[in-house]
């Protein structure tokens, strides 16, 4: 598109120049013979200057667009930047949660192994009831075998013995609490009967080892059960913090789409912006060429009055009176209005209407006083200094002045207004050399 648009810059300019040599040259009309047209050069200059301030115009559009995208676009970056903000504190949260699960997991392994080491205990309790078991049956095989042997014993005594008691034992179910119990025992061993009861002994304490070992198992199950129930709790616990860490990841994965959309959309409105920045560069490029254009007609209607006289180069005159010097926008780069600023403007409270003299001697070469936009500049007046120099008074509320009349230093020559493209009263002076705009500050003033 920047070529596009420079190609046609070109060619305007290269018309304009076409024009002005058209101008220049000599041509035949009837009735009489060769002699030199009169360009329209003041017409030529404002159409430029009113197609510059149309351009000029669309690029303050353009300016304006550019700040509400860069207001958007900024309110994205704000907005970016507290949802990464947040997203880091949210990330945090979801490491806390890992932590704690972590933690938590730690938590139902260990009652896991608790579990798992009752569950041992059990298991070592119930094979020690098995083998006292196996203990007891044992013993009780031995104790039937002793009773065999006591059988019989008793029946060898009642065989060889005509004591009164045996007939006790005769069909007797138990012998060896009877014998404990009647005079017969003095018949039996001392060792034997040591032997008996130590097996009694034996198999009751196997009993009471048996009733223990089961008392044990009864705890070890009840603590067991509460194990259990805690790691139930715990194992609740954890699929808590899994939730809540699966719905804080959610909400990081949410944000982390917001921050994507928004720097997208950031990106896009960027992208207005640079294509928007290109056109107002396009177009003040364009502007440029055109000014070019107008520095040249300048010089022309200059090179037309080069037979007048350079007038005194003892200075200027400041513009107005002494009393009003208030410089609100001067002479360069204007950067709230995104444009160059080829003069300077004067603008005190109460200037409206004021008298606005001629900087130094010279002829008027443009005067217009019709109230008409004229590129922006209104009602203004361009005077011939001679030597190339030439000074321009804009927005003037009237003129008093006509091309081609001749002035003098300080002569007054319209009256300060607001007409054209202004947005209050105030004089736009500007100062040009062959045609091209200078600081009007490079020059010296009288202030009277």
């Amino acid at each position: 598109m920047g070529n596009k648009l420079m190609k046609g810059i070109l060619r305007r300019a290269c018309a304009v120049m076409t024009a002005i040599a058209a101008a220049a040259a000599p041509v035949m009309v009837s009735g009489g013979g060769a002699f030199a047209d009169t360009k329209d050069y003041d017409q030529e200059i404002a159409e430029l200057e009113q197609k510059a301030e149309r351009i000029k115009a669309q690029n303050e559009e353009r300016q304006q667009q550019i700040g509400n995208l860069s207001d958007i676009v900024e309110a994205n970056d704000y907005q970016q930047t507290l949802l990464e903000q947040q997203l880091v504190g949210i990330n945090d949260e979801i490491s806390t949660y890992g932590r704690l699960i972590t933690t938590q997991q730690e938590k139902v392994a260990a009652k896991e192994n608790e579990i798992y080491l009752v569950e041992q205990d059990i298991a070592e309790k119930e094979a020690e009831i098995d083998k006292t078991k196996d203990d007891i049956a044992e013993l009780e095989a031995q104790n039937k075998q002793n009773l065999q042997k006591f059988s019989k014993l008793i029946r060898a005594l009642y065989m060889n013995n005509t004591s009164d008691t045996l007939p006790l034992l005769e069909g007797s179910d138990d012998w060896y609490n009877f014998f404990t119990y009647v005079d017969v025992i003095q018949n039996i061993s001392s060792q034997n009967l040591d032997f008996m009861n130590g097996l009694l002994d034996d198999i009751h304490h196997q009993q009471d080892l048996i009733t223990g070992l089961e008392s044990d198992i009864a705890k070890l199950n009840s603590d067991k059960a509460d194990l259990l129930d805690k790691k139930k709790a715990l194992e609740q616990e954890l699929s808590d913090l899994e939730d809540k860490k699966t719905e804080v990841q959610g909400i990081a994965q949410e944000r982390t789409q917001d921050i994507a959309d928004i720097a997208s959309k950031s990106q896009s409105l960027q992208n207005q912006v640079n294509q928007i920045q290109s056109e107002v560069n396009a177009s003040q490029e364009e502007v440029e060429a055109i000014n070019e254009a107008i520095k040249e007609l300048i010089r022309e209607k200059q090179r037309e009055n080069s037979g007048a006289p350079v007038y005194s180069s003892d200075g200027f005159r400041w513009p107005l009176d002494s009393n009003l010097q208030y410089i609100t926008t001067y002479f360069g780069w204007d950067a709230p209005m995104n444009r160059t600023h080829y003069g300077i403007d004067v603008g005190n409270a109460g200037i409206g209407g004021k008298n606005i003299y001629a900087a130094q001697g010279g002829t008027i070469i443009t005067a217009y006083g019709d109230g008409g936009s004229h590129g922006g500049f209104g009602n203004y007046i361009i005077i011939d200094h001679g030597g190339g120099l030439s000074t321009v008074y804009a927005h003037c509320s009237g003129v008093t002045v006509t091309a081609g009349q001749t002035v003098n230093k300080g002569d007054v020559i319209g009256y300060v207004g607001t007409t054209g493209w202004s947005t209050g009263n105030h004089l736009h002076f500007e100062t040009r050399v062959n045609g091209t705009a200078v600081d009007p500050f490079s020059y010296g003033y009288e202030y009277v």
